[in-house]
């Protein structure tokens, strides 16, 4: 059975005139989430953001910003679209849309393309490609708007394709509980000090979500022997030792290839996509 664990992303940050995003409550988050075509099954909190698991994916929430991130026949620009209708584009600072190729692309709803033109109907922005277009690959789009991120505000995506040896094994039986899954895995431990939260999908899939005051990590894995996805992603400080979080995500899932995607003040080298 194949599923679509390739994933679209989007960060949005608004200015002090929108009261906190974390007060707005679960409902008017579940209703966001819905209109990306998902559902919220669970969720933890620390004293300063929130964390919902998905049906596909994730989403956290802070004062000033929020980031969700969805898998599957997911319709996340929607979900921009719903938030718009709360908080108007003149009170947003910052916007971050991130879609992943995929592996079946005609079987989406929309294309990076079409979501381009709905956002630029919002806002006005720029668009990008990182890497080749024949080979795995990223699009992006920011705000056209000045910026400025505190110097903190860093984030390390390891997109990784085919699972290997253990990993293998474990993510591809069939009723493996989530508590098996940390216990013989250790993904619970990839980061101290973490609130966990993970689910398994029926007939195979995990998600993990992990809070620490401001900062989470989060797992997806999509085991099927079809296109074979798993991601890690966390947001702490560049100033922790990025090469050792990455070799241990690495030894645990053993892909057979790995993308990295890191977000900071460095230039990227990019390609510009055309409207």
């Amino acid at each position: 059975m194949f599923f679509e664990g390739s994933e679209k992303k989007l960060e949005i940050v608004v200015n002090s005139s929108v009261p906190s995003l974390r007060s707005l409550g679960d409902g008017f988050w579940s209703e966001i989430v819905q209109a990306a075509q998902a559902q919220i099954l669970s969720q933890i909190s620390s004293d300063c953001s929130l964390a919902y698991l998905l049906s596909e994916s994730s989403l956290f929430v802070w004062d000033d910003r929020f980031t969700m991130i969805t898998c599957g026949q997911t319709t996340l620009v929607d979900a921009a679209v719903k938030f718009f209708e709360s908080v108007a584009p003149e009170q947003v600072e910052s916007i971050i849309y991130e879609r992943k190729n995929e592996y079946f692309p005609h079987l989406q709803h929309t294309d990076f393309y079409k979501d381009l033109k709905i956002l630029r109907s919002k806002v006005s922005g720029k668009a990008y490609r990182f890497g080749n277009a024949d080979e795995h690959h990223v699009y992006l789009f920011h705000m056209d708007k000045a910026f400025k991120p505190h110097s903190n505000d860093t984030t390390i995506e390891i997109l990784m394709y085919g699972l290997q040896g253990t990993a293998q094994n474990i993510f591809r039986q069939e009723g493996i509980t989530a508590q098996e899954i940390r216990q013989q895995m250790s993904v619970d431990k990839i980061l101290p000090g973490f609130i966990i939260d993970d689910h398994v999908f029926s007939p195979f899939g995990y998600s993990l979500n992990a809070l620490r005051g401001e900062n989470y990590y989060t797992i997806h894995v999509t085991p099927q022997e079809l296109g074979c996805y798993v991601s890690f992603e966390t947001n702490m400080p560049a100033v922790d030792d990025y090469a050792e979080v990455t070799q241990r995500v690495l030894e645990i899932f053993q892909p057979k290839s790995f993308d990295i995607v890191n977000f900071q003040s460095a230039q990227t080298s990019e390609v510009e996509v055309p409207h």
